[in-house]
């Protein structure tokens, strides 16, 4: 008996089915947004943001900041505890991941050696996590 997973006609079916419903969800959310009209422009200030960028964050998959979970993970930052105690680093640190341009080499170089340093060459959130890195070793007791 095989595996549903060993057969590549099937993982390659289950891949697509994702992004399929990934690019729904997002142009869904891009749908939404185009139906507040004159009213983005207040949405995007409440939220900090220019209008452009909000469009671009709604754009994007609803998977977009995914990375973000696996390098708060390899650091050790607990992703449930930072959003309830600084949302505001949180939501920026999604906001900013959702954008990146290196998402393939992010996952790759994860996959590869999580504890690898490389990605602090590309990532935009490298300041931001070794910040948050470096309060969770203070708190750790040697």
């Amino acid at each position: 008996m095989t595996s549903w997973t060993a057969n590549p006609l099937i993982a390659a079916s289950t891949g697509f089915s994702a992004w399929w419903r990934n690019m729904r969800a997002a142009r869904a959310s891009l749908g939404e947004l185009d139906e507040c009209g004159k009213e983005v422009p207040r949405i995007a200030r409440d939220l900090g943001l220019a209008p452009s960028e909000l469009r671009s964050i709604a754009a994007k998959r609803p998977d977009a900041a995914d990375q973000l979970t696996l390098r708060l993970e390899a650091l050790h930052v607990d992703s449930a505890a930072l959003r309830r105690d600084e949302p505001l680093v949180m939501r920026d640190l999604e906001r900013v991941c959702t954008q990146c341009g290196s998402k393939r080499r992010c996952v790759r170089d994860w996959v590869r050696h999580p504890d690898d340093q490389a990605w602090r060459e590309y990532c935009p959130n490298a300041m931001t996590l070794d910040a948050l890195d470096d309060r969770t070793s203070a708190k750790t007791p040697m």
